[in-house]
């Protein structure tokens, strides 16, 4: 959200955190984080207080509301694997949480590094063993959702394309919408609802302290897509959405291990359903949201890995 004013940022920060006084508010400073396909993370300082704000993204096609998305990111958190959820604005989708200092974000090819493989596997295996009260995922109905809703207001799914999403041609997209219900259909009958997985396993979902916090400063953000599903979902995200070779994705099914494990054919369908489900996503991001340029890139770059 790179045009947030200021006076948007403190008027949602004055909504989470409403017993500071106003003259207080507007001495905060902030900036905004890198990050996501839209920049809507802010890093606000108050005195010696530091917190990250996320503001809501208008058209979004986010699956939980910010109030079940704050249950699930505190059960992470006390479970040391997510910041702490400081305050949440369930009207205004605004959410606030506690900023690790010396914390990054990683980059695609951080999570491609043998030993970060190792360790966000480590993670996932830890995810996945909190019980949390989330919807089960239904992969046929969220990619039936996205095709319906891309089809509505007499648009066909492969019907007015961006300039850039034209190379990939009409009957493509359309092929790519079949195999996307084919392979949601298939992960539903094989693979149970049995974990709590984030299901947005982006590299920027993952902040690392490092040395700051040791090994264990592996956090993941932004859980706004959580549900329960198969661990073979999380696998899957993080590899298709980071780009692991044939290599690093026997590497990240032997690190994660045990009986949430799937063979690699597992993982290589998991993997291209991810991807499609993820460009169809996109290319409904460009068409309700205000800023359409990062979805658009996204489905570009999506499309250019599916072909």
């Amino acid at each position: 959200m790179t045009g947030t004013s200021n006076e948007a940022v403190l008027a949602a920060l004055a909504r989470v955190v409403p017993h500071r006084d106003a003259a207080a508010l507007a001495s905060a400073r902030h900036r905004p984080l890198e990050g996501g396909v839209n920049r809507r993370s802010h890093l606000v300082e108050l005195g010696s207080e530091r917190w990250v704000l996320r503001l809501p993204t208008p058209g979004a096609a986010a699956l939980l509301d910010v109030a079940t998305e704050a249950t699930a990111m505190r059960a992470a958190a006390a479970a040391g694997l997510a910041p702490d959820v400081v305050a949440v604005d369930a009207a205004s989708g605004t959410l606030l949480t506690a900023h690790r200092a010396g914390a990054v974000s990683w980059t695609a090819a951080d999570a491609r590094k043998p030993r970060n493989v190792e360790r966000a596997a480590r993670l996932l295996r830890a995810l996945h063993a909190l019980d949390v009260p989330l919807p089960a995922y239904g992969a046929e109905r969220i990619a039936r959702g996205y095709l319906l809703s891309l089809a509505g207001a007499g648009r066909a799914l492969s019907a007015d394309l961006s300039p850039e999403l034209r190379r990939f041609g009409a009957a493509q997209i359309a092929t790519w919408g079949e195999e996307l219900l084919s392979l949601a259909r298939e992960f539903d009958a094989l693979h149970p609802p049995v974990a709590l997985c984030h299901n947005d396993l982006v590299a920027a979902n993952f902040i690392d302290g490092g040395s700051a916090l040791g090994d264990g400063g592996l956090l993941l953000v932004d859980f706004e897509y959580a549900v329960r599903s198969s661990p073979l979902l999380d696998l899957a995200g993080l590899a298709g959405m980071n780009d692991f070779a044939a290599s690093q994705r026997r590497e990240l099914l032997d690190a994660y291990g045990g009986a949430g494990a799937a063979t690699p054919a597992e993982l290589d369908r998991a993997v291209r359903m991810v991807r499609l489900m993820s460009f169809f996503w996109a290319r409904l991001g460009a068409q309700r949201t205000a800023e359409t340029g990062p979805y658009s890139r996204l489905a570009v770059e999506l499309g250019d890995v599916l072909r």
